[in-house]
């Protein structure tokens, strides 16, 4: 274990140089930075109390208290990620919990005369007969549940966000951050159950226990390296500062738009011929912004007429023009020289996946038993 621990170690610190000579960087790409620190600090701190030495007072508890840190950071990542601003009164809210943990234990520990040590990647306060000793990891655990929370509501509403602003899915949709916001979870709650378990129960060999969370954080490390090093910005700074998008079909969501039934009719004509003649969709990488541009009709005009005209949100709006063309040249001898994939692409997808996924979803049948039937 302590060879896998060296080697996340090892891993962390090429892949905090590796962003460090990264350009340009953006405010994401500095709270990735400062992730992959603390998180670097963490396996120190459980490489040298499991496998070297023990560390007291001060140092002990500054080691303890890093998944305080953790935390908030990886949110504060996913809120600017996923188009929210913050202010600095904010931002130091949320990293504020750490340094005021950090008092509160050395207060602690001056009232009652005692040394915290850290051993084996967790604290050992040795007066077991007061009651604080057995609940100094709880604010860990309430901490790891509420950011829990915090995250997957961010990264729903996000999701439901970008299916009305663009018409593709992939590296915008942040299902890696999944992994690692549940994997965070299993962090918090797999050491505040071993601490419990340790400490009343004596279930556990503590430094193997922990060294197990160690290894955890290298995992997360590793994920969160790979994917957030080749993770680029979702949204301008225009955009971050707009609302998201209704992801509802509601009248009352556009009731101050100005839009009446007989407009939306005239917009939806409009948009509609500008698809059919300028086939926009061929473009992978075509959003609302610009659509808006391209066929010169308000961004929320255009939500409004695709969610309540044709039914739809833009992402479905725009696939299916990609999937109608895609059927096109699957049934015309024009394009046999190209793979069904190669058509895939020319008609606007990004992925092989995504292709299969929604053209089955629209048509009933994937699209290599569509092209079969075609050549019948």
């Amino acid at each position: 274990m302590e060879s896998i621990l060296n080697a996340g170690l090892g891993i962390g610190v090429l892949m905090f140089l590796l962003l460090l000579f990264k350009k340009p960087k953006k405010s994401e790409d500095y709270l990735f930075l400062s992730w992959i620190v603390i998180t670097l600090l963490q396996i120190v701190f459980s490489l040298i109390t499991i496998y070297y030495f023990e560390l007291k007072g001060i140092w002990a508890i500054l080691g303890f208290g890093l998944p305080l840190l953790g935390a908030p950071l990886l949110f504060i990542y996913i809120l600017i990620l996923t188009g929210h601003s913050i202010s600095w009164k904010t931002f130091i809210g949320h990293l504020c919990v750490y340094p005021i943990y950090v008092l509160l234990l050395l207060i602690f520990q001056e009232t009652y005369s005692m040394e915290i040590v850290a051993s084996n990647g967790f604290l050992d306060l040795s007066d077991s007969s007061n009651i604080w000793t057995n609940y100094y990891a709880i604010p860990m655990a309430i901490s790891g549940l509420i950011y829990f929370i915090w995250n997957l509501t961010l990264l729903r509403t996000h999701r439901e966000k970008i299916v009305n602003l663009f018409s593709f899915k992939e590296r915008i949709n942040l299902k890696w951050l999944d992994y690692i916001v549940y994997s965070y979870l299993i962090l918090f709650v797999l050491a505040s159950f071993l601490i419990f378990g340790s400490i009343h129960f004596q279930l556990f060999s503590m430094k193997s226990a922990f060294a197990l969370v160690g290894i955890l954080l290298c995992l997360m490390l590793l994920v969160f390296g790979f994917y957030g090093f080749r993770q680029t910005a979702i949204f301008s700074n225009r955009e971050m500062a707009k609302p998201i998008a209704p992801s509802g079909i509601s009248k009352a969501s556009y009731a101050k738009s100005g839009l009446d039934e007989e407009r939306i009719k005239d917009l939806a004509k409009t948009l509609s011929n500008h698809m059919e003649t300028t086939s926009p969709y061929l473009n992978e990488d075509l959003n609302l912004k610009n659509l808006s541009a391209e066929c010169g009709i308000q961004q929320t005009h255009i939500s409004q007429v695709i969610n309540q005209h044709f039914k739809m949100n833009f992402y479905d709006f725009i696939n299916q023009y990609r999937i109608e063309e895609t059927k096109k040249r699957l049934s015309s001898s024009d394009f046999d020289h190209l793979s069904v994939l190669g058509i895939a692409f020319e008609c606007g997808f990004k992925s092989k996946s995504s292709f299969n996924r929604y053209f089955k979803k629209y048509t009933g049948v994937s699209p290599s038993e569509f092209k079969k039937k075609q050549t019948k």
